[in-house]
């Protein structure tokens, strides 16, 4: 499956966009979360692929 990542800038508007040919997801982490805590909640989603462009937009 393609996939397209764009990071977005204040705006909304993407700022840098990958594009990946044939991709398939390796392995997804997260954090352990706490009910009573304020931690930042981090996924990890590593993927291999057959290809990739960067466009800057």
């Amino acid at each position: 499956r393609s996939i397209t990542i764009s990071l977005l800038d204040e705006n909304g508007e993407p700022a840098v966009t990958w594009k990946v040919k044939n991709a398939f997801v390796l392995k997804v982490n997260s954090t352990d979360l706490k009910a009573e805590g304020n931690e930042v909640a981090i996924e990890t989603l590593e993927i291999a692929h057959e290809g990739l462009t960067i466009e800057n937009n």
